[in-house]
């Protein structure tokens, strides 16, 4: 049996660039004086786990919540049908996410994701964030399955690419419909 694996942003939430799209209206509504840049830099240290949620607000000057800022992310539309039928299925599920270690804990609880996905492998926590290889290694090693039995699913070509590098069955997300039929063809659902 195939393990089905989901990248987060672009694919389990609808937000595909979650700096530019919320990350920084959240800082410029909250008056951070740095610039896009600059955050973007500190959000990539804080998603290789060397900054905390905490330690990135503070280095920006604001007064933030992880709690609110993750209430401005929304799950993609028919992403829980999917997770449901995948799960009525028997299909173990995974996520592979560049994130925020905070964060994606946050954003698991506030959508119930737990119920469903049973490995998290997050950049904040691994310190390595896709396209390494290493990533796709640790996949690999959370789930416990062999690469050639992952069908993961990002929105980005270079993830899927570098995931099919490490033998692994990657598809370009463009949508719920779309990875339904791409899992019915492969007999996974």
């Amino acid at each position: 049996m195939a393990t089905v694996a989901f990248d987060a942003m672009g694919v389990l939430y609808s937000s595909g660039d979650d700096v530019a799209e919320i990350l920084i209206p959240c800082l410029r509504e909250l008056s951070c004086p740095a610039d896009s840049q600059t955050i973007a830099d500190l959000y990539r240290r804080a998603s290789l786990g060397q900054l905390t949620s905490a330690e990135l607000w503070t280095t920006l000057g604001v007064r933030a919540d992880d709690d609110a800022y993750c209430a401005r992310h929304a799950l993609t539309p028919g992403i829980s049908d999917l997770l449901v039928e995948l799960a009525e299925a028997g299909t173990p599920m995974a996520c592979l996410s560049n994130d925020v270690r905070e964060w994606s804990v946050a954003l698991r609880r506030r959508f119930g994701l737990d119920r469903w996905i049973g490995a998290w492998v997050v950049s904040g926590a691994t310190g390595v964030r896709k396209p390494d290889p290493a990533a796709f290694a640790a996949l690999v090693e959370a789930t416990g399955v062999p690469a050639e039995r992952l069908v993961f699913f990002d929105d980005r070509p270079v993830n899927v690419n570098a995931a099919r590098a490490a033998g692994i069955d990657a598809i370009r997300f463009t949508g719920v419909a779309a990875a339904r039929e791409q899992l019915r063809a492969r007999g996974v659902i």
